[in-house]
């Protein structure tokens, strides 16, 4: 779907001893303004969108930090806060009228994928738009007490720029490299797979959305499992960000990342290979059940150390199935790898399920013994490379089993 954009034009009535401009010393033709203005003046302009990877979370100590320094240190916030950046179209300033003239651009589809708007200082704008909003809190009138804060306005950057750009002005809350990567365009082709499907509002492509029901960098790491350029699959479980940070196109690729084109060849299946680790997901219970009546046991599921058991069902995203629980992913992971040369040779996902289902009491036997085997300490479940080859032996047995029976 095609963004939808809307011109913004937004004014500041600034002094000027208050603006100053600064031009590109190399040349560029890029310019940059830096003025001064009252906090009231951000919450009447209401710019709440822009090229900013991260929503914002108003419960983090640099937002309180931020909203303190508002309230309680009149005159002297413009000091205490590092300012918010604009990247802007266009800028316009006239001496005479001392008006500053700002035109942006928002996406009127999703507002922080605008090429021009909040480019950092996303927490800062929200934090007076909240203050002044929810709080009631008004800039006191005395000269010596009022609120202001320093506005950098870019003009004339490239667009190619914007991603590398934003990851260095976000310093001081540290941006994922999942949300640069969106905001550079880099998993368009991706997330258009996930629109299609119908689930690409419920995964987390930016920090702190609240909304969504997966993160995108345990998507992309579970994606990851399938992809032939990442080698050493335990990473997907131990290191998920640093695969990320793979995807990122850099100098030394010249034009292309073999990370990346690694994943792409995953988006024929990405959606039915995801539908199929939500079915061993919710297949667990199952398998355990069918593995101690097996034995002659009595099953205990919920009482298992990997499973957390919720007062309501939720439902996957990829199946949108209902499941009661959630197994950790220090077993949910081995088990969606020990199925992927099953998923790659086999095309029809039925396939899939039927080795799933003849496999996976014994499966879910294995990771019982080796949680028991490890005291219970999970996370050394989850990096214990022996406990992956064993399942990924166990599936394939399976597998040529079924094969012979036919």
């Amino acid at each position: 779907m095609k963004p939808l954009f809307e011109s913004k034009v937004i004014h500041f009535k600034v002094t000027p001893e208050n603006c100053r401009t600064l031009s590109d010393p190399n040349g560029k033709g890029r310019k940059r303004y830096f003025v001064q203005v009252p906090v009231d003046d951000i919450h009447r302009a209401q710019i709440v969108y822009g090229p900013n990877p991260r929503n914002q979370n108003l419960d983090t100590k640099v937002a309180e930090g931020i909203r303190d320094s508002l309230k309680s240190e009149s005159g002297w916030f413009m000091y205490y806060n590092k300012g918010i950046v604009l990247n802007a179209k266009a800028v316009e300033y006239n001496n005479a009228t001392h008006d500053l003239k700002i035109t942006l651009e928002k996406n009127l589809q999703d507002p922080w994928e605008s090429p021009y708007g909040n480019l950092d200082g996303g927490h800062t704008n929200a934090v007076i738009l909240d203050a002044i909003t929810e709080d009631g809190w008004k800039n006191p009138t005395a000269k010596e007490l009022r609120q202001y804060v320093t506005l950098e306005i870019l003009v004339g950057i490239e667009e190619t720029r914007l991603s590398s750009l934003v990851g260095a002005r976000n310093f001081n809350m540290p941006t994922k490299d999942l949300s640069l990567a969106v905001l550079g365009k880099e998993l368009d082709w991706l997330i258009e797979i996930f629109e299609e499907a119908g689930v690409k509002d419920r995964i987390a492509w930016r920090q702190f959305d609240s909304k969504a029901d997966v993160a995108g960098e345990e998507v992309i790491a579970y994606l990851s499992l399938l992809n032939p350029q990442v080698k050493e699959k335990l990473r997907c479980y131990t290191g998920a960000g640093r695969i990320v940070s793979d995807l990122k196109l850099r100098p030394e690729h010249k034009g292309t990342n073999p990370v990346m084109e690694g994943l792409k060849t995953t988006a024929p299946i990405a959606v039915e290979y995801l539908a199929f680790v939500d079915f061993i997901h919710r297949s667990l219970e199952k398998w355990y059940d069918k593995s101690k009546a097996d034995a002659g046991e009595n099953a205990s599921f919920g009482k298992l150390a990997a499973i957390t058991r919720f007062k309501d069902e939720q439902v996957l995203v990829f199946s949108n199935e209902a499941i009661g629980y959630k197994a950790a992913k220090s077993w949910l992971m081995p088990l969606a790898h020990a199925f992927v040369d099953v998923v790659l040779t086999e095309t029809n996902p039925k396939k899939w399920r039927l080795v799933a289902n003849a496999v996976g009491p014994l499966l879910i036997e294995t990771l019982v013994t080796v949680t028991r085997d490890e005291h219970y300490n999970l996370n050394a479940v989850g990096k214990k490379k022996p406990l992956w080859d064993t399942l990924t032996a166990l599936v394939q047995a399976a597998y040529w089993k079924q094969k012979a029976q036919k």
